[in-house]
């Protein structure tokens, strides 16, 4: 299984409907509980590792960096929740976690990262494909 993580809005369903071919996964919840304001770096480092150590799961992060786009795109739902608020600052503790692991060579080559800033959902769905294919 290969899991898309992100925020609300990053353009996660969007990937997955341009890589039918593919079986990618909307999100696990086992690591989408883990991004919450009330959870240490640390713990959900602890806890993202030990879900690879005993996972053969892959699992690509989407950021994207730019909060007005962010914003536009969770003011164009027609339904806005508490989370959808805080898509930024959730999409910041993704972007945290993976630096941390990435600084401390706990990636296991099974967690990537996309960052999505700027990119027309073509390219984004393109740099998706180049981790897709080099897992495969």
């Amino acid at each position: 299984m290969i899991a898309l993580e992100g925020t609300d809005a990053v353009g996660k369903t969007s990937v997955i409907n341009n890589l039918k071919n593919y079986q990618l996964l909307d999100r696990d919840k086992n690591i989408c509980s883990l991004f919450d304001f009330d959870i240490s770096l640390i713990d959900r480092v602890n806890k993202l590792k030990e879900y690879l150590k005993n996972n053969k799961n892959y699992i690509i992060f989407l950021i994207n960096n730019d909060k007005e786009e962010l914003e536009r795109r969770i003011n164009l739902r027609e339904t806005i929740d508490e989370y959808d608020r805080y898509t930024y600052l959730y999409n910041l503790l993704y972007l945290e976690t993976y630096l941390y692991m990435e600084m401390n060579n706990l990636l296991d080559d099974k967690l990537f990262m996309v960052d999505c800033t700027n990119l027309s959902l073509e390219e984004q769905t393109n740099k998706v494909k180049e981790i897709l294919d080099k897992i495969k």
